[in-house]
This record gives C-alpha cells, sequence and structure tokens, in this order.
C-alpha cells in the first residue's frame, strides 16, 4: 500500500480490479444496490451471485447514490491524516453521486477537497481514478493532476455493448418495439457516453462477433497513439469477450497496458450480464 499526501477517492463504480485499489491506497465509497425491499451490503457483493440472481428474479435491482455523510467519513479521515483529497466519481449525467460529495465538501470549508465529475462510468472513470492516482504516487501537485482529470473528461471515450436488450427495455433505454425488431435481426446496440456523460446510441453491430469486431474497429478509428496508452476493457460475466478484445488490442493494436474490469452489482444493474465495453482516449 503507498501512503502520499494526497488521497485518491472514487466510488465502486469505477470497476477497477481490488489489487490495483489496494496498490494505490484508493478509498472507494459505495452506491448500493437493492433487490425490492432487501439491500444487497457492499462487503457482500459478489459478482457471480449477483448476475445469477439477475437471470432468476422477477425484479429489476435498483441503484442509490452515496449519502453526503458516506463522503464525510472518508473526507474526514484524509483531512486527519493531513492529506489533500481528489475525489473522482461517476458521471452526473446518470447519478447524483457527484452531488453528494460535493454537499460533503462543501460542509468542510477551508479543507482541500477536489471534487471531479468523471463524466465516464466503469473502467472509463477507473482509468481517469488509476491516472490520478500515478500522478500522485509519483509527487505530482494537485494542480497538475486536476489539469490532467479535466483533459482526460474531454478524451475518454466510453463504448458499449450491452448484452441483454431486455433489461435496457425494462429500464427504458431501448423502446420494446426496437428492441423486439434489433433481437429478430441479431442487431447490437453500440452505445457511448456523450460530452455530458449521458448514456446515448453510438452505432450498431450484427451478430455477437461483429459486436466485438466493431469495438475494436472505432478503437482504431478514434483512438490516439494507442500504443503509449494505458486502455481498459470491462464485462460483465463474460471474460471470454474481454480476453478477445484484450488479445486484439495487443496483438493488432499494440496497446502496452490494458486494465480489465468486470462491472460490478451497481451498474450491472442497469446494463445486465453479457455487456462488454472499451475505454481509451482519442
Amino acid at each position: 500500500m503507498i501512503i502520499v499526501e494526497i488521497q485518491i477517492i472514487t466510488d465502486n463504480c469505477c470497476d477497477l480490479p481490488p489489487e490495483l485499489l489496494k496498490r494505490y491506497n484508493i478509498t472507494v465509497v459505495p452506491l448500493r444496490v437493492r433487490f425490492g425491499d432487501e439491500e444487497i451490503l457492499p462487503e457482500n457483493f459478489d459478482n457471480a451471485a449477483f448476475y445469477e440472481r439477475l437471470k432468476t428474479s422477477p425484479q429489476i435491482p435498483s441503484t442509490s447514490q452515496p449519502m453526503p455523510g458516506d463522503f464525510l467519513v472518508q473526507y474526514q479521515k484524509a483531512i486527519e491524516q493531513n492529506q489533500r483529497i481528489i475525489s473522482i466519481h461517476l458521471s452526473s449525467g446518470i447519478s447524483g453521486t457527484v452531488q453528494s460529495a460535493n454537499i460533503a465538501a462543501e460542509m468542510l470549508t477551508g479543507e482541500h477537497i477536489h471534487v471531479i465529475d468523471s463524466r465516464k462510468a466503469s473502467v472509463g472513470q477507473g482509468l481517469m481514478v488509476l491516472e490520478a492516482a500515478r500522478m500522485a504516487q509519483s509527487g505530482e501537485e494537485v494542480s497538475a493532476i486536476i489539469d490532467r482529470l479535466n483533459e482526460m473528461q474531454n478524451t475518454v471515450r466510453c463504448i458499449f455493448v450491452v448484452g441483454n436488450l431486455d433489461i435496457l427495455i425494462k429500464g427504458g433505454r431501448l423502446s420494446r418495439a426496437k428492441g423486439m425488431l434489433a433481437g429478430a435481426l441479431d442487431i447490437k446496440p453500440v452505445l457511448h457516453m456523450d460530452v455530458e456523460g449521458k448514456i446515448v446510441p453510438f452505432s450498431k453491430a450484427r451478430g455477437h462477433r461483429g459486436a466485438r469486431n466493431k469495438l475494436i474497429e472505432l478503437m482504431e478509428t478514434l483512438g490516439s497513439d494507442l500504443s503509449h496508452q494505458t486502455v481498459g476493457i470491462c464485462h460483465s460475466a463474460c471474460p471470454d469477450d474481454a480476453e478477445y478484445l484484450r488479445s486484439i488490442m495487443k496483438e493488432r493494436l499494440h496497446v502496452p497496458e490494458v486494465i480489465i474490469g468486470e462491472i460490478g452489482p451497481v451498474i450491472g444493474s442497469h446494463v445486465g450480464a453479457g455487456t462488454f465495453s472499451v475505454f481509451f482516449e482519442e
């Protein structure tokens, strides 16, 4: 565990592998998941059990942002250790997490707390968190880290394919008619996060193989200097898709470092199993 003068704080939607969170001493404030009246406590999150339950549950799970008090606890811990705080969170375009973090920061007037709206989700957010943690470890100033995060807000692309259209239909992100047509034609909608951090349609592909290749094609077209980037992949209970994407990135695109995360129960509640994504800078 690395101790630095700057504490990086995020939430559990960053989907970074646990070993990276531990290595860089990144604090995680969790969002919550409920099946009806039953809340799954974050310490009991088990991805495999969650996706298995999602298959059979008649209810779509709901999620909720952290309360300001959840952030206060972690901010005060860092302040007690004389650490400055950079708090990087799930896009405000899809969650109120940033709002809760800002409320907590405003309660601690005079402290060095910087709340960053990633405008990303999952490993897209995670790449920003990891970059900030590595810069902090290297002794970079807070201002330099924030400048880099502001840059990444605009350059990091989050492009994904949802494996289960039913969950998009039930969640209201896809009309039933369009969903039935896409299913009949084996069309896979390709979605992305726009400049406001909202999820919108981006492209489409035919079939599972076509969807995987479409993500690589978009990465080739939109990516900038991929051979010098750290890029990300995430998946929900489909590790073979992640490994396929990783191998192509390494062999064809010559990407030096690929971070693979598994989508946890929070984002998984909205995209279901079988979703896979790529994250890179343009």
